[in-house]
């Protein structure tokens, strides 16, 4: 258990291993994924149902982190007299059909995603309908909806690689990092608005997570890095999905840059306070950036 007088060091080590997810949470969701699947499958020429999201690139937490799947449909399932139709037109279609299968689970459209919520509502199922477009690098390229009706071009495989080997030439701390942003993330009644695959990508894009530097110095360059930035998109480094947004609506990132703002503050007065070894002050510091579920 964190203690208020340890180094912070060894109180982020240790809350990093408490908010690993669970073997138990996975089993539970299984039956969920199968029977979205195979209703899938049995309404639409499903070609894939791939796993997406976090906790397809081992950075998502204990308890929070939603499972977030692929669903790639035959390009004939979005199209019409030989054009594609609106992407809202798909998601209103899969939305539906699986609103008819789980009458007793709640099915809401999210901007890009079906989200079923199973286990009253404890456990989300977000499922983005994708059509395959091409290769690129040897790597499957799909068109996703963009959220505001039209298509964007996604890669996970491409991503997860590449984040795969950014995290490898961090000494293994970029996906660790990733989950303290999310921990941090959760830690509010309301969650801070900021996308999980902007946090992964934006640790991978701007290596903060390398080098000899402890998880307390990173976490404060990135709220460092956020907060000089004033949490502007930037553009995939693959080239692939365009321009990569920290979050939906402008609101949600004026939400964010409040919350980086202020959690900054805290940052940088904690890590003073451990180059000085007043180690209890910078533990209270970190406590109030992650909300009080620090120590």
């Amino acid at each position: 258990m964190a203690r208020i007088d340890h180094n912070p060091r060894l109180n982020f080590m240790m809350l990093i291993k408490s908010i690993q997810p669970t073997d138990s949470e996975l089993k539970s969701a299984r039956s969920h994924i199968e029977s979205t699947k195979r209703r899938l499958q049995k309404s639409f020429n499903l070609k894939k149902f791939v796993r997406i999201g976090s906790h397809a690139r081992s950075s998502a937490i204990k308890s929070s982190s939603d499972l977030d799947f692929l669903a790639v449909l035959a390009r004939n399932e979005a199209k019409w007299a030989g054009s594609f139709v609106k992407s809202d037109t798909v998601i209103n279609k899969v939305s539906q059909d699986l609103n008819n299968r789980f009458v007793s689970t709640t099915v809401r459209k999210d901007m890009q995603a079906v989200v079923l919520h199973f286990g009253r509502g404890q456990k989300s199922l977000d499922v983005v309908p994708g059509i395959f477009h091409e290769m690129k690098n040897k790597r499957p390229v799909y068109l996703i909806p963009d959220g505001y009706g039209g298509w964007m071009e996604t890669s996970p495989e491409a991503h997860n690689s590449f984040i795969n080997r950014e995290n490898i030439q961090s000494g293994e701390k970029l996906k660790k990092v990733g989950q303290l942003i999310r921990f941090w993330k959760y830690t509010r009644v309301s969650p801070i608005p900021i996308s999980s695959f902007y946090i992964d990508l934006f640790l991978a894009d701007s290596k903060i997570c390398n080098g000899a530097k402890s998880y307390p110095v990173i976490m404060y360059e990135f709220l460092k890095l956020m907060y000089d930035r004033k949490c502007r998109g930037f553009r995939d480094p693959l080239g692939i999905a365009g321009v990569i947004n920290a979050a939906k609506t402008q609101s949600q990132v004026n939400t964010l840059y409040s919350q980086i703002e202020s959690s900054l503050d805290h940052a940088v007065k904690a890590i003073i306070a451990e180059n000085n070894k007043q180690f209890k002050d910078a533990n209270r510091q970190w406590n109030i950036v992650f909300n009080h579920d620090f120590v």
